[in-house]
């Protein structure tokens, strides 16, 4: 058996496709009672409805998400325009819908337009519903109970996003077939408030007749680290005036992790049971080590830097990108395991860059 508390040793990731149904969360208690290793987290929460890519670190690894915050995150997602809901996606209740007629009109180039203002860095408001903490309280558990949520705005970066397809959407019907919720008032969650004498929930803000036919538009955002798909969609629909939500949702890569070769729990559950978890599932601590930020000491130097000192590289001996203060470096031992975070500090004499120690893995 590969794993277990009595294994410290076993570090690294896993690529994990977060199924549909399961909060980030969830996919940790399972793999815990699967692995029975307690030291388990993941790097960026994917909402429930959602799948993709959910790296899952391994004991040591843990310590490396800080890390993964510069890495390019890539998601596939559709967005319907024609009505918005509290949880900014379908998941959610109807609160709005667009200016009459604006779904029904809207235009590719339209979106194209007004996408132009959410490239490079920009300031996005969290969803109500979302995990954003506030004094220690997350938004969601203000919304549910119907307090306020602050309205907080956050810099997120977006590298690029592309439009692949904007057709008409499923009918009104279909779509309240499958999502009835859709009309359903949350208690408490918006005004009107309850009847105080009823406690009954208030009517819906919108009826069946006035859903509006819905467009459908699919694209691929290139982002960094905190970006909220809902929120873009909520506020790409504010702008085009037809409201909108997303629809659905895949995580397509964080870094050097990638959906078409995530697995799921039944391909670690088989590894599990043919013994080769290690070689098949688990990826080594290096894998985040991206070769233009990676340098390999040898046994001298990493000691040097495991007892907490500085190593003085030759500058030659560093891609071009490192030589500059405060560049983060992966560090690789003679055996190919990275063993340290180091950061780079300002040239000395004789064309040497100082790698001061920041983070030891092993």
């Amino acid at each position: 058996m590969p794993t277990g508390e009595g294994q410290p040793q076993l570090s690294g990731f896993i690529n994990m496709n977060k199924p549909v149904g399961y909060t980030s969360f969830d996919v940790i208690a399972r793999l815990r009672r699967m692995l029975h290793i307690r030291k388990l987290g993941h790097s960026g929460v994917l909402d429930k409805p959602a799948t993709g890519v959910l790296p899952v670190g391994v004991n040591r690894a843990t310590r490396l998400f800080q890390y993964f915050d510069h890495m390019l995150k890539v998601y596939l997602t559709s967005f319907l325009f024609g009505f918005s809901t509290d949880t900014d996606d379908i998941t959610g209740r109807i609160i709005a819908v667009g200016g009459k007629g604006a779904a029904e009109h809207l235009k590719r180039s339209d979106l194209e337009a007004a996408l132009l203002q959410f490239r490079g860095r920009i300031s996005q408001v969290p969803p109500r519903f979302s995990t954003t903490k506030v004094h220690g309280k997350e938004f969601y558990r203000l919304a549910l109970r119907g307090q306020e949520v602050p309205r907080l705005l956050k810099r997120v970066t977006v590298e690029g996003i592309e439009i692949l397809d904007f057709k008409d959407g499923p009918e009104v019907e279909t779509l309240l077939a499958e999502y009835p919720q859709l009309l359903i008032p949350r208690n408490g969650a918006r005004s009107p408030a309850a009847t105080p004498e009823t406690g009954e929930p208030p009517p819906p803000p919108v009826s069946r007749e006035e859903i509006p036919p819905v467009k459908l538009m699919t694209i691929r955002i290139f982002c960094g680290e905190g970006f909220y798909v809902r929120s873009l969609a909520r506020d790409l629909g504010e702008i085009v005036g037809a409201r909108g939500c997303v629809f659905n949702l895949v995580r397509e890569q964080v870094g050097p992790f990638r959906v078409a070769e995530a697995v799921g729990f039944d391909e670690i559950q088989q590894a599990l049971d043919e013994g080769n978890f290690r070689e098949r599932i688990l990826h080594p601590m290096r894998a985040i080590a991206e070769p233009e930020r990676t340098v390999r000491l040898d046994a001298p130097s990493v000691a040097r830097l495991r007892d907490g000192q500085q190593v003085l590289l030759e500058m030659r001996f560093l891609p071009e990108a490192l030589r500059k203060h405060g560049q983060l470096v992966f560090v690789l031992d003679p055996e190919d395991r990275m063993v340290a975070v180091a950061r780079t500090l300002p040239p000395v004499p004789g064309d040497r860059i100082p790698l001061q120690p920041s983070r030891m893995l092993h």
